[in-house]
């Protein structure tokens, strides 16, 4: 063959394969451009966006429930047990006790005291000559309790304690049931008190009450109860006279 012809036919051979490697290359370029952008076709919807394909967060905790207060419990004007006369004290205070106890107690249950001689001379009081040195009488309205260092029924020599309880009513003159006051009446267990008749006094002791007139204190009443001796004064020995005064313990001259 001609030799220019070869030459032609080579150009013509070459030309040819590299226009089919162009192509194929053409082919594969296209074919990886198509699976790139499915590629990010599909990327694009797995990314996460904004946290939407995120688990959700947990919930809040739930408000806690409002709980109702309790109610304030209930004042009371109840001051507790009464405070009863009795042959040993009065009350839970007993004689022999301390005079600092006795006072605070029964001030806790009725306030500060009406009056207070403070310690003085055993002489001196209103209440007559009183065992030992000195002596104390603090009372609340017409009931007084009274203290003494000296040897009493309830207490040796020397030791200050509560050794009597006097109790008056109002008005001497004209006795009648205590009111009260700043503090509440006072009566024995079986409802005896000042100002009651000597009937009701029968009533409630029966044979083991006492009635005398005996100078200088007049008609008078004595009986011994469990606790120990009660007396006081009357305007009479008659079933209508009134009680004006009842008085427990050692007691002092002059009663």
């Amino acid at each position: 063959m001609h030799p220019r012809l070869l030459a032609l036919l080579a150009a013509l051979l070459l030309v040819a394969g590299f226009g089919g490697g162009a192509v194929a290359l053409l082919h594969v370029a296209d074919r990886q451009d198509k699976q790139g952008a499915a590629q990010q076709a599909r990327e694009a919807t797995t990314v996460p966006s904004a946290g939407l394909d995120r688990e959700p967060n947990a919930p809040p905790p739930p408000a806690p429930t409002p709980t109702t207060a309790k109610p304030a419990p209930p004042t009371t004007t109840d001051e507790g047990p009464a405070v009863v006369l009795k042959g040993d004290g009065i009350g839970a205070f007993i004689f022999g006790a301390d005079p600092d106890q006795v006072i605070a107690g029964l001030t806790l249950r009725w306030g500060p005291p009406d009056g207070d001689t403070g310690w003085v001379p055993a002489g001196t009081t209103t209440y007559g000559a009183c065992p030992g040195n000195v002596v104390r009488a603090v009372n609340w309205r017409g009931f007084a309790v009274l203290f003494s260092d000296g040897a009493t029924p309830r207490g040796q020599a020397g030791v200050r304690h509560f050794f009597t309880w006097e109790y008056q009513v109002d008005d001497p003159a004209h006795p009648s049931p205590d009111k009260g006051g700043n503090r509440p009446p006072l009566k024995a267990a079986n409802g005896v008190t000042v100002g009651v008749t000597v009937a009701t006094l029968q009533r409630a002791y029966g044979s083991a009450l006492e009635l005398f007139d005996e100078p200088p204190g007049g008609p008078q009443f004595g009986v011994e109860t469990p606790e120990g001796a009660l007396y006081g004064s009357l305007t009479s020995l008659d079933p209508g006279g009134i009680v004006k005064s009842i008085v427990s313990g050692g007691g002092c001259g002059g009663d």
